[in-house]
């Protein structure tokens, strides 16, 4: 019988190991899953738009090029690991950053797990985290690897709270060194700040020995902002606080529709659709919250301190508010996300609960997720992608261009100016580039193929100039609708007709490709076509008008 009793008492314990386990085993599946999904949308996806400052603007290893704001965010960390990634990969490709963003972003989640559990329990913390893992409404965040500045600031916020829960000297140390790591990854690390002072302020130990904890993040954001910060352009403005109340209200309920799932678009509609489930989710949470606070008898400090973090970040965005930057925009929907269910983890705590209720709410969360997710595989396939596909063409015609491209050419690629040819040449030499390969542009598609003429014809400055004909190499007819012929580096253009010539360039694009002026009756005009990194050759026709003859 005691051989019996043994065998029962292993399978007992081996039952209880697997179930405390298992949790654990779903959350790395969901880590793996996730991950995943993010790559796979992101293969398309090329650099984007504020991850061109890191690339091309702050080349060099100088202080200025790490501690420069980046609009109002401190990016020092962001543009380290940039630049670190630039030396051991170059900038063929994006997929190193984009690893390494989100990476970042699940470690962020691994985070949230362990917060959250202390509160709810393995179950539901599994299931909030779930939530994060497939916000798909946060898609700008996960499709941009330039995101990392959030992804860190997240991260570093959160294993500061977490060492804060140990109340002893260690944790204390811990924290502080993660709250200037998080101020540095972004400015939402200043959030986190805002918590460490709420908690230095709530706990009974000795303040003036503490003072450190939230201090040397805050000395450090000051020094850093009298210093570069406040020379940046910010939409920070105190204009903003009569539509306050407003903004927190309608962003604190598009975390709650992009919670449930329903969001729509990127945020930048006048009005979500949806927009009123997330109110009366959010009303609806507040009266429960009352409850639940009445019902407890006082108010967590681990909830103050979280309430502060989260109303922090939504006033300081309410503060910075503009057009370009609305309460529902897609970018802000994965810390509003965070910081709902952190809260939701104090309400929770203490409440035991059932697994029919566990069960009925991973069954809605993943209908939630299932729509998020294709809100995001849209956004990705329909805008993000074909939007990557352009721009490395149009950076395949510029490295074509090479040397070659006119001094005063500059890049539009997102930022709020220009990029000089200049610097990107310079990153290029060193780096590497992106852009697509000649062999692969000319394999491409119609519309592609037009557009890379074009950005060569512009880089190049390839224009008519009025000059009288040489007469030299060998000269040809043409006419109107007639077959385009090729030509040299500086052929001549003599109209012989009575109507405007109108003449077309192509190289990769079919005939008659894209025109570049026109030539008047009886008149004549010369193209110089500099030598650049391609051995394809130009092709000239007649779009109208006419004949002509061709000479060179």
């Amino acid at each position: 019988m005691s051989g019996d009793d043994d065998h029962r008492g292993a399978q007992v314990r081996t039952s209880a190991v697997v179930r405390d386990r298992l949790p654990l085993v779903l959350l790395a599946l969901m880590l793996l899953a996730s991950a995943g999904f993010i790559l796979r949308l992101t293969a398309g996806i090329t650099f984007v738009s504020d991850e061109w400052d890191l690339l091309l603007l702050r080349q060099g290893w100088g202080i200025d090029q790490f501690v420069a704001p980046f609009n109002e965010h401190m990016v020092i960390a962001p543009s380290f690991l940039y630049h670190v990634l630039l030396e051991v990969f170059g900038m063929d490709s994006a997929r190193p950053f984009q690893l390494l963003a989100t990476g970042t972003f699940l470690l962020s989640s691994v985070l949230l797990f362990v917060y959250v559990r202390r509160r709810t329990g393995d179950w539901t913390a599994l299931i909030m985290t779930a939530l994060i893992l497939f916000l798909g409404a946060a898609f700008e965040d996960f499709l941009w690897a330039f995101q990392i500045g959030y992804f860190g600031s997240l991260a570093a916020g959160l294993g500061a709270l977490i060492a804060l829960e140990r109340n002893d000297r260690k944790g204390d140390i811990v924290a502080s060194v993660l709250l200037l790591l998080s101020l540095a990854f972004s400015s939402l690390g200043i959030v986190f700040a805002a918590g460490a002072v709420v908690e230095w302020l709530l706990n009974s130990r000795d303040r003036k020995k503490r003072l450190f904890v939230p201090g040397a993040a805050l000395a450090f954001y000051a020094l850093w902002w009298i210093v570069w910060g406040q020379s940046a352009e910010s939409d920070f403005s105190l204009s903003n606080i009569p539509d306050l109340p407003s903004y927190v209200f309608t962003s604190i309920s598009a975390g709650f529709t992009s919670i449930a799932g329903l969001a729509t678009g990127d945020g930048s509609e006048p009005e979500q659709p949806h927009l009123i489930w997330g109110r009366i989710f959010f009303v609806v949470a507040i009266l429960l919250a009352a409850w639940r606070l009445r019902r407890r008898g006082s108010i967590p400090n681990g909830l103050l301190i979280v309430a502060a973090v989260g109303l922090s970040f939504y006033l300081l965005a309410g503060l910075s508010q503009s057009e370009l930057r609305p309460a529902t925009s897609s970018r802000y929907q994965l810390p509003s996300a965070i910081f709902i269910l952190l809260a939701a983890a104090w309400m929770l705590e203490g409440i035991r609960i059932r697994t029919p209720a566990l069960i009925g709410a991973a069954v809605v969360s993943v209908f939630a997720i299932g729509s998020g997710l294709n809100l995001m595989d849209d956004e990705a396939k329909t805008r993000w992608q074909p939007t990557s596909a352009a721009l490395l063409n149009s950076l395949g015609a510029i490295d074509i261009a090479g040397t070659s491209a006119r001094p005063d050419y500059e890049l539009l690629l997102g930022l709020k100016q220009p990029v000089p040819i200049a610097d990107y040449l310079r990153a290029t030499d060193d780096f590497g580039s992106p852009g697509t390969l000649e062999i692969e542009l000319a394999a491409s598609d119609a519309g592609k193929r037009v557009a890379a003429d074009s950005t060569l014809i512009d880089a190049l400055g390839i224009q008519l100039t009025g000059r009288l004909p040489g007469r030299h190499g060998v000269c040809r007819g043409l006419k109107a609708g007639g077959p385009a012929v090729r030509v040299g580096r500086r052929p001549d253009v003599i109209n012989r007709g009575s109507d405007d010539l109108g003449i077309a360039l192509s190289r990769f694009s079919d005939p008659p490709g894209i025109e570049i002026g026109a030539v008047l009756p009886k008149g004549s005009a010369g193209i110089d076509l500099p030598p650049d990194e391609s051995g394809q050759p130009w092709r000239l026709a007649i779009t109208r008008g006419g004949p002509a003859e061709v000479c060179g």
